[in-house]
């Protein structure tokens, strides 16, 4: 490409504006813009469901009669299943053209809501959630890959961003509908909202999508990887479920050196089988999941921050509430808020680290937004001794601006550094990466929550409740501060 070439579509213009003609598959403008238009709406549709349902499981746990473990698997059983589809994303890629799996994706999905709409009864609730992140989880990483593949370089962060944007806004109106939703209808609107918004997706996609077909078709599938990875992610989610049973009585109890030492015998043997199953998809020609991915420096360093990123971003999300209106005694409402303003500050930074990183890298972004994110965490731990509204408010929207800053654009690069063909692969493996260890995280950091308030609520602490949270949120600010060295390892130009 001539440097004319280049600095033509290095431009500021909006990505749906200004569509690359230098497309590895010859696409026009109009259909590039076609396709970027069809691939958001399908994210929004996965965003939107997963944000506005999930925090509706008191509700299923109400209107079924039962227990918390039980509504947990509302949860559980999406993140499951949707790591099952990012294992199959990659593989489906490049053995069938793309509008022919993204069709089966969004019809997937389609049917996990009208199964939920009926549902009668818990188990068809859950069954429905798993239909959904199966399919959620081939949809992601097929829209990144195809992004990255009809845009140039130069034009990733930008197009990124936007991706990151409408996300975002999807996960920050997300609860507020839902709450609507729940509240004036019933629980089954749910489901149905997300039924003319995927028709839709599929409509656009038999009719915009052109017929990109892979160049590898030959890639058989790694069986054994598969099944291997299936059964210990299905292991640990039940270990993570007995967990909530065995150990909500306290980890400092009498008998906690019992408890603790078997968590931590398990906890070894589950990571000596994860090393083991790495060891084989690493000697396969055709693995599962690329982990050979992780020897290209700049993915391997920007995952390592994406991950951190994530646990950081979820757990504050689920502790928030907590916050908000057990320790504060406030309504929903102003949970709703706090969040939405915080993910709109997000989404507005995100859009314009899209455009730095296009023109100066990702290192310096990185650097500045992980310590504004580490910095924040602490100012939230801190602010838990006289907590207000304003200040929350305040804090959470300057979180906002360093998760805006670190993750999406430190994850461009990453995936930018790999070849087009790996990006749907590299994607999948992000997810699943993130997705694992933070529920992992998330699990734990609840259970130590739980105990470590009953300890000091016998001990006479009447903050029992922040306490813990405050000691979570030093923990996710000196994790994330561990993750500048992977930032200064990016590189300093795009």
């Amino acid at each position: 490409m001539s440097n004319t070439s280049i600095k033509k579509v290095s431009t500021n213009e909006s990505p749906i504006n200004e569509a690359s003609k230098s497309s590895s598959h010859g696409l026009t403008d109009k259909q590039v813009q076609q396709v970027l238009l069809t691939l958001l709406l399908g994210g929004t549709v996965v965003s939107f469901s997963n944000s506005a349902l999930n925090p509706a499981i008191p509700v299923f746990m109400s209107v079924f009669d039962v227990d918390i473990v039980m509504g947990g698997w509302v949860l559980n059983a999406y993140v499951l299943a949707m790591s099952v589809g990012l294992m199959l994303s990659g593989y489906l890629n490049k053995k069938f053209p793309f509008k022919h799996v993204y069709l089966a994706a969004i019809f997937g999905f389609m049917l996990g809501s009208a199964l939920g709409m009926l549902a009668s009864s818990m188990s068809f609730v859950i069954i429905a959630r798993a239909i959904q992140g199966l399919s959620g989880g081939l949809i992601i990483p097929l829209s990144i890959g195809m992004l990255y593949q009809i845009y140039p370089q130069q034009q990733h962060g930008r197009v990124m961003a936007l991706w990151g944007i409408v996300i975002m806004m999807s996960l920050a109106f997300g609860p507020l509908v839902g709450a609507y939703l729940v509240e004036q209808f019933a629980w089954w609107t749910l489901f149905a909202i997300t039924l003319p918004l995927s028709a839709a997706v599929m409509a656009m996609v038999w009719r915009l999508i052109p017929d990109i077909r892979s160049h590898d078709k030959k890639s058989p599938f790694d069986t054994i990887g598969f099944v291997s990875l299936l059964v210990w992610l299905l292991a640990m989610m039940v270990w993570l479920s007995t967990l909530k049973i065995d150990f909500t009585s306290g980890l400092f109890s009498s008998d906690g050196f019992l408890k603790i030492t078997t968590l931590g015998l398990l906890s070894v043997g589950f990571l000596l089988s994860a090393m083991v199953w790495w060891a084989y998809e690493r000697r396969q020609r055709h693995p599962l999941l690329n982990v050979r991915l992780f020897n290209n420096k700049t993915y391997l360093h920007s995952n390592i921050i994406s991950i951190s990123q994530t646990v950081g971003l979820m757990l504050c999300l689920l502790l928030l509430p907590v916050l908000i209106q057990d320790v504060m005694g406030e309504s929903a409402l102003w949970t709703g808020i706090v969040l939405m303003v915080a993910t709109l500050i997000a989404s507005i930074t995100t859009h314009y680290a899209g455009k730095m990183v296009d023109k100066q890298g990702a290192r310096g972004i990185g650097i500045v937004g992980i310590a504004i994110s580490a910095l924040s965490t602490l100012m939230l731990a801190w602010c838990l001794y006289q907590p207000t509204l304003w200040l929350l408010m305040l804090i959470m929207s300057m979180r906002g601006i360093g998760v805006g800053l670190a993750y999406l654009p430190t994850t461009t690069v990453g995936f930018s550094s790999l070849p087009k063909e790996s990006v749907t692969e590299g994607a999948a493996l992000n997810n699943i990466s993130r997705r694992i260890i933070s529920t992992i995280f998330i699990t734990l950091s609840t259970l130590y929550i739980g105990s470590r308030s009953a300890q000091l609520l016998a001990a006479g602490s009447s903050q029992g409740m922040a306490s813990s949270i405050q000691e979570i949120l030093v923990v996710i600010a000196v994790i994330l501060l561990f993750t500048i060295p992977s930032a200064c390892k990016l590189p300093r130009s795009p």
